[in-house]
């Protein structure tokens, strides 16, 4: 309860009945279970009640006593969002005295809201963001735009509990080094810190790998021992003092400190956005991913820590295998074009070269279907140089003949093949051959 203890509204609970109230919501959700007492209270102050008189009155008079609510907030101008969520905690308190609101109460719509309108970045403008963000904010932004995560999953709301090293198992610090064994790397979201209960795992791209391992090793520079117990997203400096853990009084930043440090590279990059649009950022752009079929609407759901339907249920929420889990590591690569700010030199060049082999192949008369069985992205150079030369000498089509006979309506394919025309025959067959 320390939490409210400079509320003005605290008085109330010395009602030990609200008192469980509130402390049984918060053990859903801490932060609604603050939003709503503070809701309560003032109810009470500006209606001149308390939690006693509401729980006692019947339930026309509080269904009467909700109506006058919601006809005073509309006369002061409120929006229609402002008054639903004072109407929501005065139904919880009612409910727990056994007194349910059964008649259909309407609450004036609101015209649509900032939130409402928000859209989520495209690359160019979270590369903005990025740029302008310092390393610390770096690695923050790019857990949520790259990840998929919750803020609360980087800190909750308390600072107790957040983002540990042991949930990045793929990222080893040895040496004064860290290493990143596998990329893109694994993000666990433990029970404790996702919103519907579950331990589910996302992945962190390249880039934000990048910047996460040059954040850890200053990090390391600094004097820092990083265990598995350590906070991924920590304190930084405090009148010019590095500070510590164990200065603080907690081993986490909190959500809405984390959410400061998203806002602060958002605003200084010229957009009024919240925090939360990056996780957005992250849903678009696996949405599109999935558009283009690479990836499932199923892993997407997961990744963002969403429960989904029963058939998710019974396969990614029950757990996953070692190979399930690889499957998804390269379906995820495969969508790091459509979330990265910036072309990974490496793995540009890797579909370069696919590209090129593949075109190159269809040129020489290949098929897709031929191509996807000979797989040219996993031979060597000079394995593909080999192939591309006999199917170009017309060996593997014609049998090391430069000659063939074929119809009249195949002529115009070779010719752009590269065959040439040598003569027709009677039967209106045609003879072409290799230059």
């Amino acid at each position: 309860m320390k939490d409210l203890g400079r509320s003005k509204y605290k008085g109330m609970l010395e009602d030990k009945d609200f008192r469980r109230w509130y402390e049984n919501v918060s053990r859903g959700s801490l932060v609604t279970a603050q939003e709503w007492f503070r809701r309560v209270g003032f109810v009470c102050a500006r209606f001149e009640t308390t939690p006693t008189k509401i729980a006692k009155m019947s339930q026309k008079q509080a269904t009467e006593f909700i109506l006058d609510v919601i006809g005073a907030l509309e006369k002061e101008g409120r929006s229609g969002n402002y008054i639903s969520n004072i109407v929501k905690p005065l139904k919880s308190w009612l409910a727990w005295n056994d007194v349910q609101i059964t008649r259909a109460i309407k609450i004036p719509r609101s015209q649509p809201t900032k939130v409402e309108n928000e859209r989520p970045p495209t690359q160019e403008e979270l590369k903005k963001i990025l740029n302008a963000a310092e390393l610390r904010a770096k690695v923050a932004c790019s857990l949520v735009a790259f990840g998929g995560c919750r803020i609360e999953v980087l800190g909750n709301y308390t600072g107790q509990d957040g983002l540990k090293m042991k949930d990045l198992p793929e990222v080893k610090v040895e040496n004064g080094k860290v290493t990143i064994t596998k990329m893109p790397t694994m993000l666990i979201a433990r029970k404790t810190l996702s919103k519907a209960g579950h331990q589910y795992f996302t992945f962190l791209a390249q880039e934000g790998c990048q910047y996460l391992q040059e954040y850890l090793e200053w990090r390391l520079r600094e004097g820092e021992e990083l265990l598995p117990e350590s906070p991924v997203i920590t304190f930084h400096e405090r009148k010019g003092k590095y500070v510590r853990l164990e200065d603080v009084g907690r081993k986490h930043i909190t959500s809405i400190n984390i959410g400061d440090i998203i806002r602060k590279p958002i605003r200084k990059a010229g957009y009024d956005w919240r925090p939360y649009v990056l996780r957005r950022y992250f849903d678009v752009r696996m949405m599109m991913a999935e558009g283009d079929g690479l990836i499932i609407r199923d892993w997407r759901e997961f990744w963002m820590g969403h429960k989904g339907d029963i058939e998710a249920t019974y396969t990614v929420n029950k757990g996953v295998t070692q190979d399930t889990i690889e499957k998804m590591r390269e379906a995820y690569k495969k969508c790091e074009p459509l979330l990265s700010t910036e072309k990974q030199q490496g793995v540009s060049q890797e579909n370069l070269k696919a590209v090129m082999r593949e075109q190159l192949l269809l040129a020489a008369g290949v098929t897709d279907e031929e191509i996807g069985k000979i797989s040219p992205d996993k031979m060597s150079n000079e394995e593909f140089q080999d192939l591309l030369r006999r199917r170009l000498l017309g060996v593997m089509t014609n049998n090391g003949n430069r000659q063939k006979v074929i119809t009249a309506g195949e002529l115009k394919s070779h010719i752009s093949q590269g065959w040439e025309y040598v003569a027709q025959l009677p039967d209106s067959e045609i003879v072409v051959r290799l230059p």
